[in-house]
């Protein structure tokens, strides 16, 4: 399918149910799933993703399901809740204890966690020290908390006794347990004599998912230990110098390595050997603090790293025999010495599929859920928004236009217009502003707002009276907005290309077709819709990624970034009159525009002017003409070329601004501008004395309209329309 076919298809209206048909649904389709886990009649690797409109309850209602058959589920072992924070987990465990007070649950809170009972101090006393060993020992908590020495006996360090962290990894039994999306890629501290029965994951997970490493090809070249096997090395330089070999001239890496003569069984040995090679922290609980310490400073952590990312690169290779290897990739790394050459090898960590997966994301992609959870059954359960939402037309506001070195002050300098215009226009109700990080310290620096402090303690300031936030993961599945008024959008947030193709590299890295890298200079633009609020739709340009793989990632981050922060207003069942306004003309998917403006009619609070172009034309031209004050035109288009010859510099350029413009219509627009601009206007018909086709005129600011008609235009004679 092509890919402007594919962004068509995607732009057309939605099925839109009522938002009580759309929660009934929602609530049968979680209430079936559930039971089906909790029965124990669920198929093996049971998988539904759930897209739902943002404010529908989605996770309230999958609470309260949860809650429902929770005896049951329990009774069976585990159900894991997983939200995008900690802080989410929390409001999650204090709604459902609300739900099932009787019903076991918990939070697991990470090493560098807040304690819950004193949230100065960390979960874990030695958290930053855990943090730096992760990785490089097999366990964390046999390496710094508890566990046998070499004499084979236990062991604990001092801090150990009453750890916090370590009691959640005592607490018996069966729990509905609320945990950061970050436990999806670990093991959670959790009583492992009951499986889990549940997973439920809340909100966008892919990025948490995915990773992009990088080795660099003298790290991939570096002669192995003394330890690796001296049997693999022979094949070991061939199969280094091969994928340089392969990566360089871009061919298909697979089958690049078979025809050289290396074998998937021999990838698989190199992999192994790569383990079992690599020296480990060798640290114990029984050490000193000094001791750790010292150890963790002289520890060479860079060999390990290269080693681990030899053996997921050789593993990687092993997968297949044919075709390309998609999460691989040859790259110019900038570094502070110059730059170096290195591989790329992105890749997604697979969700546990040892328990129906139920996926909750209002953004869900029919592609990215296909890699995240293959095989789950994907349900879009979609509703309206109830608003006004004006949003322009003519403009992104991208980073780089609003932070201009020339002219980006004078830039700001309207949106922040528009911004005080809507505070006061909520008269109290609140506004939220949502730009990218770098416009609100921009626009504070406009108002003079000191930015000491943290930097989101800064940004998060008031702006004229509006609570800024920024695009980003932290805006999913937060409700402190949904009593606001208005949420005004800056701009969108736009990654950098190669940003969004290492991303679309680690999701779709099991592809067989490589990834089409964008080469250079802006994204080309296709055809895209825009769906307004009376059914219609309209054409619009979207500067999107040649790859459609590529395009689905950047839309996670961009219109899905815009529409996750308008969706804090929470627009399904407001209990006031809402308002959005959207300064940038990116094609939100599924979000229908009250009306379209320009940046300067909103800045003049004209955003209800249909004809903008026209009136910003008209404007410009009733002005002045010649160096003269402008009193009067004819309205016909010879009349415009000659009365206003600055602006209709030809008859025919007079006949083409005239064209779908009727005299009503053109009268019509010079009274809207008279009114902006306070100038009186007389409407006039001018009759020739020879007869023929009357001709529309106005007069503007002249107590004696008809006189200075009769001055201007002497071959006619004037009357009022």
């Amino acid at each position: 399918m092509k890919h402007e076919a594919q962004l068509e298809a995607a732009s057309r209206v939605p099925r839109w149910s009522t938002p009580s048909h759309a929660r009934e649904r929602l609530a049968q389709e979680i209430d079936s799933f559930v039971r089906a886990a909790a029965e124990a009649s669920a198929e093996p690797g049971a998988a539904l993703a759930l897209k739902v409109t943002a404010g529908l309850g989605k996770t309230a209602t999958a609470l309260r399901v949860v809650a429902r058959y929770g005896e049951a589920l329990l009774s069976r072992g585990h159900v894991l809740i997983y939200v995008p924070t900690i802080e989410l987990a929390e409001r999650a465990f204090d709604d459902f204890r609300t739900l099932a007070p009787g019903l076991p649950s918990r939070v697991i809170r990470g090493r560098d966690a807040p304690r819950p009972d004193e949230r100065q101090k960390t979960m874990c006393e030695r958290a930053e020290i855990a943090k730096k060993i992760s990785g490089y020992v097999a366990s964390v908590t046999e390496a710094l908390c508890r566990g046998q020495d070499k004499n084979g006996d236990f062991v604990r360090s001092p801090c150990a006794s009453g750890c916090p962290y370590l009691q959640q990894k005592d607490v018996p039994g069966p729990h509905v347990v609320f945990l950061s999306h970050a436990y999806l890629t670990v093991d959670p501290p959790l009583d492992y004599d009951y499986p889990v029965v549940l997973r439920v994951v809340d909100e966008k997970v892919w990025p948490t998912l995915t990773r992009t490493p990088h080795l660099s090809i003298d790290d991939l070249m570096r002669a192995s230990p003394s330890s690796f096997p001296e049997s693999l090395r022979g094949v070991l330089t061939r199969a280094k110098a091969t994928v340089v070999d392969g990566l360089q001239r871009d061919l298909p890496l697979h089958d690049h390595l078979r025809n050289s003569g290396i074998g998937t069984e021999q990838l698989q040995h190199l992999a192994q050997a790569e383990d079992r090679s690599r020296s480990y922290l060798e640290i114990g609980p029984w050490q000193s603090a000094e001791t750790v310490a010292f150890c963790v400073e002289t520890f060479d952590a860079k060999s390990f790293i290269a080693s681990r990312r030899r053996q997921r690169i050789f593993e990687r290779l092993a997968e297949r025999e044919t075709g390309h290897c998609v999460g691989l990739r040859l790259l110019e790394k900038t570094t502070e010495h110059g730059s170096e050459r290195v591989i790329q090898s992105s890749g997604i960590h697979e969700v546990d599929r040892d328990a129906p997966l139920l996926l909750l994301d209002a953004d869900a992609d029919p592609d990215i859920t296909q890699r995240v959870a293959p095989g789950a059954e994907l349900v879009s359960i979609q509703s309206p928004p109830v608003a006004d939402v004006v949003q322009i037309s003519d403009l992104t506001l991208s980073n780089s236009w609003l932070l201009h070195l020339e002219r980006g002050a004078q830039r700001r300098a309207a949106v922040l217009t528009i911004l005080r215009r809507e505070v006061n226009r909520a008269a109290g109700g609140g506004v939220l502003v949502v730009a990218t990080k770098s416009v609100l310290r921009a626009l504070h620096t406009d108002l003079g707002n000191s930015l000491n402090g943290s930097d989101e303690e800064a940004l998060r300031q008031p702006l004229l009276g509006a609570e800024p936030r920024w695009f980003g993961p932290r805006t999913q599945g937060v409700n402190d907005f949904e009593s606001y008024a208005s949420v005004v959008i800056i701009g969108r947030l736009q990654p950098g290309v190669a940003d969004i193709e290492a991303s679309a590299r680690a999701v779709f890295a099991q592809d067989e077709l490589p990834i089409r890298a964008h080469v250079s200079g802006p994204l080309p633009p296709t055809r895209s819709r825009m769906i307004m609020a009376d059914g219609s739709v309209r054409e619009a340009d979207l500067r999107a990624h040649p790859d459609p793989r590529v395009q689905a990632i950047l839309a996670q981050s961009r219109e899905c970034g815009t529409l996750q922060a308008i969706a804090r207003l929470r627009l399904l069942s407001p209990n006031r009159e809402k308002r959005v306004v959207v300064l940038s003309n990116l094609p939100l998917p599924d979000f229908p525009i009250t009306r379209l403006t320009t940046l300067a009619a909103l800045d003049r609070d004209l955003e209800q002017e249909p004809d903008w172009y026209g009136f910003d034309r008209m404007e410009k031209a009733l002005r002045a003409t010649m160096g003269r004050p402008v009193c009067g035109t004819r309205l016909s288009a010879a009349g415009l070329a000659a009365d206003l010859p600055r602006d209709f510099e030809t008859e025919p350029g007079a006949a083409r601004f005239r064209r779908g413009r009727p005299t009503a219509h053109l009268m019509s627009l010079c009274q809207r501008v008279a009114a902006a601009n306070r100038w009186q206007i007389t409407a006039l018909v001018l009759r020739r004395a020879t007869g023929g086709k009357p001709v529309p005129a106005i007069i503007l600011d002249d107590p004696a309209p008809l006189a200075l008609a009769r001055r201007l235009w002497p071959d006619f004679t004037p009357q009022l329309a």
